[in-house]
């Protein structure tokens, strides 16, 4: 029998294809957590392997050659048929044994799943947790997560998706800005206030859409794109602000107003992909965080 002899590593595939998504190397070396020096000397050794340049500088990043271009459609279906083949072999686990790597925005993580998952851990001793606070959805085709708790349902059909609750929402100010502004008593009052809010990338939230339709004279002062960001600059006194009441709730610096027209809830999923829902780690974390969401 004849065997295959590769001239290429197939790790130095992934910092090419890293580099063809983000365009230099300091945005590679973001993506997969090294430093830059180490993504150039990978890129060098793939293309003294190929005995080709894959990729020209210019004054608006890396751009592939010719032979560049050629890689990396090929490299993007090697990449997609080994993260189809782990996605399947690691769902038929029935191992409680192992990592998960869990994915939700920063409000849930840290007022939420760091409290919480003390009580899964205890109940599963077997499993790591790698927890990933990021406002992004991470691509779980590519195994950036196994499990994300999200705020939206997901249109990706690869993806499952199981409703596990309600987070609800309402108004919050703090003393300092009630001693320099006031306190609002009616929603009629709320446009002569000042708002602390999402920044614009998340301005078609229902939280956003809320606050434009009550308040469209609103005057946001600051803007911020994470929730923990946004309880500080409410606490501090910067102004009036739409946050989730399981954040707000325990934090004595923050209080609640207009009970009586609260902004709208959010749903809460648990979403994974097709391959891993048989995965006997993801499924035993996925139903634990369903039942504590109240689903």
């Amino acid at each position: 029998m004849q065997y295959c002899s590769m001239t290429i590593d197939w790790n130095d595939v992934r910092f090419f294809l890293a580099l063809q998504r983000a365009g230099s190397l300091a945005g590679a070396a973001r993506h997969l957590g090294v430093d830059p020096t180490t993504v150039g000397r990978r890129l060098a050794a793939l293309e003294s392997a190929l005995e080709t340049t894959l990729f020209e500088r210019t004054p608006a990043g890396l751009v592939p050659t010719p032979s560049g271009a050629l890689l990396g459609p090929r490299a993007e279906r090697a990449e997609g048929e080994l993260l189809a083949s782990e996605r399947e072999l690691r769902g038929r686990s029935a191992r409680l044994e192992g990592e998960v790597v869990l994915t939700a925005g920063d409000g849930i993580t840290a007022y939420l799943l760091v409290p919480w998952l003390l009580e899964f851990r205890r109940a599963y001793p077997g499993i790591t947790l790698d927890l990933r606070s990021d406002n992004r959805a991470l691509d779980m085709a590519r195994r950036e997560a196994d499990l994300a708790v999200r705020l939206f349902r997901p249109r990706e059909p690869s993806l499952v998706a199981v409703r596990a609750g309600t987070l609800p929402f309402s108004i919050y100010g703090s003393e300092p800005y009630f001693a320099r502004r006031g306190r609002p008593r009616t929603v009629e009052e709320l446009a002569a206030h000042d708002w602390v809010a999402w920044d614009a990338r998340l301005e078609a939230s229902p939280q956003s859409r809320w606050l434009a339709r009550h308040v469209p004279t609103a005057r946001v002062c600051l803007r911020a794109n994470t929730t923990t960001s946004l309880v500080a600059a409410c606490a501090a006194g910067h102004g009036l602000a739409v946050l989730p009441t399981f954040v707000a709730a325990g934090d004595a610096r923050l209080v609640a107003m207009l009970s009586r027209s609260p902004p709208p809830s959010r749903d809460v999923w648990i979403v994974t992909h097709a391959d891993a829902r048989k995965n006997a780690r993801v499924r035993a974390l996925a139903a634990w965080l369903a039942a504590r969401f109240g689903g």
